[in-house]
């Protein structure tokens, strides 16, 4: 038979993992939109620079020339993969620096009997503490001078 207190601890473990992998998600999405454009604005520049540079003056090498960097310009597999490098980067990077409250709610989700109302408790702790400092500004360091 399921108790009250097991079923708090899971509810309070798939909500701290959900909001763990929601904010994950939007920072993984933020940063692929600004590593696509680096990533474009970098193939953008080494197309450019060697488009414009001839060792010859032949206009046939000149046509092929601008035909391959026309190709090279369009070529979207520059563009997915910045997305993806962007995604991957902000994902991870957001997990890792909410490893304690994904812990929490690991454990809380995971575990059975104390070991769930340690990380429920932990959980609510750990909320508690990072709503009174960002929200409430309480035990934040001002850098105005």
């Amino acid at each position: 038979m399921v108790s009250v207190s097991g079923i708090v601890c899971k509810t309070v473990g798939i909500a701290g993992i959900s909001a763990a992998l929601y904010d994950a998600g939007k920072v993984g999405s933020e940063t692929s939109g600004r590593m696509k454009q680096m990533v474009n604005a970098d193939h953008f520049e080494r197309v450019h620079n060697t488009a414009r540079t001839m060792s010859t003056e032949s206009h046939v090498t000149n046509f092929i020339q601008d035909k391959v960097s026309d190709y090279r310009m369009n070529n979207p597999l520059y563009s997915i993969g910045g997305s993806i490098k962007g995604f991957c980067q902000g994902f991870f990077e957001s997990l890792g620096e909410h490893i304690l409250p994904v812990s929490l709610a690991s454990i809380a989700l995971a575990g059975k009997g104390v070991w769930a109302k340690i990380g429920a408790w932990g959980l609510a702790g750990y909320t508690a503490l990072t709503i009174a400092k960002e929200g409430f500004g309480i035990g934040k360091v001002s850098t105005k001078d």
